[in-house]
């Protein structure tokens, strides 16, 4: 295993572990907070910055932006589908949700970022 894996490895680890500690602790609701932490979204930046030219790097952050959407969707359908249903089936619910407007925003997205100013390809 090289050390950039291992690295990886390690960081989902130890999040992990401190949604895991928080979700037991006093401060339980800062569980919801560690796996905003912007870890796989650094990779995937420094991945496309490395490799892509800075407008396709500006393009992903802006995509990144838009997709605030999807994970709010899925956290409102989560809020309202506790009250009804187990933990489980609320959080494939909210999955299903999530997917869906995943779907919409990857099908919107070659139309909206021409508004945005990126190039069309």
């Amino acid at each position: 295993m090289d050390a950039a894996t291992l690295a990886k490895a390690s960081l989902g680890f130890f999040l992990v572990l401190g949604i895991q500690l928080a979700a037991r602790s006093k401060l339980y609701y800062l569980s919801a907070l560690i796996p905003l932490f912007p870890s796989l979204a650094m990779f995937s930046y420094y991945f496309v910055g490395s490799s892509q030219s800075v407008e396709r790097l500006q393009e992903t952050i802006a995509f990144g932006m838009l997709s605030l959407i999807t994970y709010l969707c899925f956290l409102v359908a989560l809020f309202i589908s506790v009250r009804y249903l187990r933990i489980g089936p609320a959080l494939l619910l909210a999955s299903a949700v999530w997917f869906g407007v995943a779907f919409v925003e990857i099908r919107a997205w070659p139309y909206l970022k021409p508004l945005l100013g990126f190039h069309a390809a």
